[in-house]
């Protein structure tokens, strides 16, 4: 077992639940709180203690774990503990990054007369909203505007496999970005994500094609080895 695994949850506790659509409620909290660095990898999920910090019974925190298990977030051990997972470089650089790379190629290629004035804009919108969150250091915030730019272009593909693969794998690129939120240079992500805006109103697939790799490039040496 790693040794992340002994982490406390004291420093962090849950709100109190309303009865409405509680498992949903109790999943989302959850999630929250992993994808928001609140618990970090390795950290062990009491239900006990969850139970009694928001109020409820044990058994929407284990269907909450369940959810959280098949979306990556979470790891059960029989008979032992449950804890938050981890990605380590290897991970990133030898899947999820080449899954994000051929998905988005495949959009763009696809899509590219989709690639419009209002795509640019609600695009440049992204970026300027990125501008003021690296003003305010506003570091979650970047993370939710960096997959809400790239979940943009995807959702302009009408074949339901693109957005099943992102979700397959976008809350283990925030579990990932928020375990190196500490390491986070801010500086570079209006700059990144407008060169590769400004390669997609090219309409040139070579340009945008390396523009892309460059970008997931970044991203890959920034969370593996932001230190």
């Amino acid at each position: 077992m790693k040794q992340g695994s002994n982490l406390a949850m004291a420093e962090f506790t849950f709100k109190q639940q309303a009865n409405t659509s509680l498992r949903e409620k109790v999943t989302h909290d959850l999630r929250e709180a992993i994808l928001n660095g609140h618990l970090l990898p390795g950290a062990r999920i009491k239900e006990m203690e969850i139970a009694e910090q928001m109020g409820v019974s044990r058994g929407p925190i284990r269907e909450a774990i369940r959810q959280l298990e098949r979306e990556g977030l979470l790891l059960s051990y029989p008979y032992k503990e449950t804890v938050v997972a981890d990605l380590d470089a290897d991970e990133v650089q030898n899947i999820l990054m080449p899954i994000r790379f051929h998905i988005e190629w495949f959009v763009v290629k696809r899509y590219l007369d989709k690639l419009d004035d209002g795509f640019f804009g609600k695009q440049q919108a992204i970026i300027d909203e990125m501008k003021a969150a690296v003003a305010n250091g506003a570091k979650s915030r970047l993370v939710d505007l960096d997959i809400l730019f790239h979940q943009s272009i995807l959702e302009m593909a009408s074949e339901r496999t693109v957005m099943l693969t992102w979700q397959s794998i976008v809350n283990q690129i925030r579990l990932h970005f928020s375990k190196n939120l500490p390491f986070y240079n801010l500086d570079h992500m209006e700059k990144d994500h407008q060169e590769l805006l400004d390669a997609f109103k090219t309409k040139d697939l070579v340009l945008i094609q390396q523009a892309i790799l460059k970008h997931l490039d970044s991203d890959d040496n920034l969370l593996c080895f932001a230190k």
